[in-house]
This record gives C-alpha cells, structure tokens and sequence, in this order.
C-alpha cells in the first residue's frame, strides 16, 4: 500500500510540473522558460523536476511528447477512421473529410491553445526539438499524414481534385490556414475593427475556399 501511494504521489507530481511547464514554455519559448519558474508555479522544487526529467530539454520534450499524443488520438484517430470506412470516393465524400479536418484541428487549437503556442514557438526556432521524440511516436505520426495525403491522391486519381495539385502542398496549406487564423486573430480584429472569431462561420469559409480551388467540378451546396 506505501508503494502505491508513493506511485500515485509520484504522478501526481508529475502532472503538475507537466502542467506548470506546459504553460511556462508557451509564454516563453524553450530558451526564456527557466525551471525556477516552473518549480514556483508547479509547486515542487527543481530537484524533484531534475530527477522526473533529467533537464530542461528533458521536460521540454516530454511536454511535446504529450502534445503528439493528444493531436494524434483527438485529431488524427478520428481522420484515420473516415479514410478507412469503405464509402466510394466522391465529390461529398471529399468535401465532407475536408469540413472533417478543418473544424477538428480548428477545435483542436482552440481547446489546446497551449499547445498551439509552443507549435508557434517551434516554427521560430526551426522546430529542432518538435521533430525529435521517440521512434514509436515519429512513425505513427508519418503513417497518419501519408494517410491523409493518400487520401487526397486517390480524390486526385478519381478526378475530384485537380490534377495539377500538389496533394502534400495541399495537406500542408489545409492545416496552415488553420493555425495561421487562430495565431493572427487578434491582430485582425483589432486592424478590422471587429469580432471574428466564430469558428464555425471562419471553418466554412476555409472549406469554401479550399473547395473552390481545388474540386474539379462545383458540387452542390459551395
């Protein structure tokens, strides 16, 4: 019974240093986050957080470890369980995965802003510690975005999407527009003067416009 408690202690611990971490990396980057910082707002001493993680890069990768795994069962499991259903490849079928993707990985960054913020941060620094992570993680991540682009080439192949895309530039500027609304937001609606962040209203307006440019016929409803 001591054990289990000293176990549940132990991950109790765990969390709230992730936790606490979490937040700090996002305000500050990878080089201005300090693990004094961390220890103050997790409430646990740095030689504890020393010993869970060994340093700083340490904690900063368990963090992105854990960003992995929520993308991909809250965004990529669902994804990869539509491409795999057995109904024929139509122009619906593709505009339905696209409203798919792009209000889940809306949803996605806006429940986990954190997350999105240390993704900005990554993207200034040259994403050196983000493409680093376990073999296991770096695989199924792979597998999952070639599914989806696979996807995309067989639409291509049926002659719904245009053949002179690029279906991997397509995938790439599918998730941009994405992170790309949410992360200039503010500033717009401060430029414009006016709310816009009615993510249902802004996800059919990123479908609208990634259906128009990339089917091959209209379909009804765009």
């Amino acid at each position: 019974m001591v054990k289990i408690s000293r176990e549940r202690d132990a991950e109790v611990a765990r969390v709230a240093i992730l936790e606490a971490a979490e937040i700090v990396f996002a305000r500050e980057g990878f080089d201005g986050a300090r693990i004094d910082t961390i220890a103050t707002e997790s409430g646990y001493n740095k030689s504890l957080i020393f010993h869970y993680f060994g340093d700083k890069e340490g904690l900063y990768r368990s963090i992105v470890t854990r960003l992995k795994a929520r993308l991909h069962t809250e965004y990529l499991v669902p994804l990869m369980a539509f491409i795999d259903s057995s109904e024929a490849m139509d122009a619906s079928r593709v505009r339905f995965f696209l409203e798919l993707a792009v209000e889940q990985y809306l949803a996605f960054l806006t429940e986990h802003s954190l997350n999105l913020r240390i993704m900005a941060w990554e993207a200034a620094e040259g994403w050196h510690t983000f493409m680093v992570g376990p073999i296991k993680d770096e695989e199924r991540e792979k597998v999952s975005v070639h599914c989806l682009i696979d996807f995309l080439h067989r639409a291509q192949q049926a002659g719904i999407i245009h053949k002179d895309l690029d279906t991997r530039v397509l995938m790439i500027n599918i998730a941009n527009m994405c992170m790309m609304y949410l992360l200039t937001l503010p500033r717009f609606q401060w430029l414009l003067d006016q709310p816009m962040d009615d993510h249902v209203y802004i996800r059919q307006q990123i479908v609208q416009l990634i259906l128009h440019g990339i089917l091959v016929l209209p379909i009804e409803g765009t």
